[in-house]
C-alpha cells in the first residue's frame, strides 16, 4: 500500500486531534521564536529557498513566525505573508517590524482563503501541506494564485518510515516519500522543475528516537548554553557550505519547485 492509499484509508497517521496538533505547532513556533535569527535549520533552509524564488510578487503561505518573509523582503520581493493561526500572524508582524520590514501585508487565512488568481510570481509553502488532509486540493489552490510561468516552492517532511511522535504532536497527517509528493504535484496540475532531499544529518537520530517511542530532543536549537550554541553554529556551517550546495540521497525534508502546466 502506498502512502497515499494508506492516508485515504484513514490509517494511524490521521488518528490525532487536529486542534491539538495546531496548538502543538503553535507552541513549537513560540518556543523557537526567541532564536529565530540564529537557529541553524531555519536560517540555512531559508537561504536555499530564497535562491529558488523568482523576483516579483511572492505569497509566503503558512508564514509562521516570519523569518522567511523578512528575508524575502530584504531581497527585494513584494511579499504577502499569510497564515491560518492568529498567534502566527501576530508573531510574523512582530518579527517583520523588528527587522525593519513592512508588516502591513500580513494576513489571516488558510490555503482556501487566497483571494488572488494568476497573480503571484511565486507561492512558497514550507511545511504546510502535511497539515492538510486533502493535500492535492491545497496545492491546486496555490497553483491558481500563480501567474502563468510562476513558481511554487514547496517543502514537506520526508520519508514516511520516519513518521513519529513529533509528527503527531504538531499535526502532521503524513510524511512524504518522493513518489507520493510527485503524484500530488501532478494531480494538482503542475510540472516539477526540481526536487531534492535536505537535512541528511537528521535521519538517523529521528529514526533511533522513533524506535524508542520518543520525540527527538531538539533543545540545542533553543538553548543558550555555550556547548549547544557551538553545536548550532557547527550545524549552520554544515548546511550552508556542504549540504545546501549538494543534493544528498536522503533527508528529513523534500524541497520542490514546480510551475503550472
Amino acid at each position: 500500500m502506498s502512502l497515499r492509499e494508506a492516508t485515504l484509508a484513514d490509517d494511524q497517521h490521521t488518528s490525532f486531534d487536529s486542534a491539538e496538533g495546531q496548538r502543538g505547532l503553535e507552541d513549537h513556533y513560540e518556543q523557537w521564536f526567541a532564536q529565530i535569527e540564529s537557529d541553524f535549520r531555519a536560517t540555512t533552509l531559508n537561504q536555499l529557498v530564497l535562491a529558488l524564488t523568482p523576483a516579483g510578487r511572492v505569497l509566503d503561505m503558512g508564514c509562521g513566525s516570519g523569518a522567511l518573509s523578512a528575508e524575502l523582503q530584504k531581497a527585494g520581493r513584494d511579499v504577502v505573508s499569510q497564515d491560518l493561526s492568529d498567534r502566527m500572524v501576530a508573531m510574523c508582524r512582530t518579527h517583520l517590524t523588528k527587522q525593519g520590514c513592512d508588516a502591513d501585508k500580513v494576513r489571516l487565512g488558510g490555503v482556501d482563503a487566497i483571494p488572488e488568481r494568476e497573480h503571484f510570481d511565486a507561492v512558497i509553502a514550507l511545511d504546510v501541506i502535511e497539515h492538510i488532509e486533502d493535500d492535492v486540493d491545497a496545492v491546486k489552490r496555490m497553483r491558481e494564485a500563480l501567474r502563468p510561468g510562476g513558481t511554487l516552492v514547496l517543502s514537506v517532511p520526508a520519508l514516511s518510515a520516519l513518521y513519529g511522535p513529533k509528527d503527531t504532536e504538531v499535526g502532521h497527517f503524513r510524511r512524504y516519500d518522493k513518489p507520493d509528493l510527485l503524484s500530488v504535484i501532478d494531480h494538482a496540475g503542475l510540472e516539477v522543475q526540481s526536487c531534492r532531499y535536505w537535512n541528511l544529518l537528521g535521519v538517523a537520530p529521528v529514526w533511533l528516537s522513533n524506535k524508542r517511542g520518543k520525540r527527538l530532543d531538539e533543545s540545542l536549537r533553543y538553548s543558550k548554553s555555550v556547548p549547544k550554541r557551538m553545536l548550532n553554529r557547527a550545524l549552520r556551517f554544515w548546511f550552508e557550505y556542504l549540504e545546501n550546495p549538494l543534493s544528498p540521497p536522503l533527508g528529513m525534508t523534500l524541497l520542490l519547485t514546480a510551475t503550472p502546466r
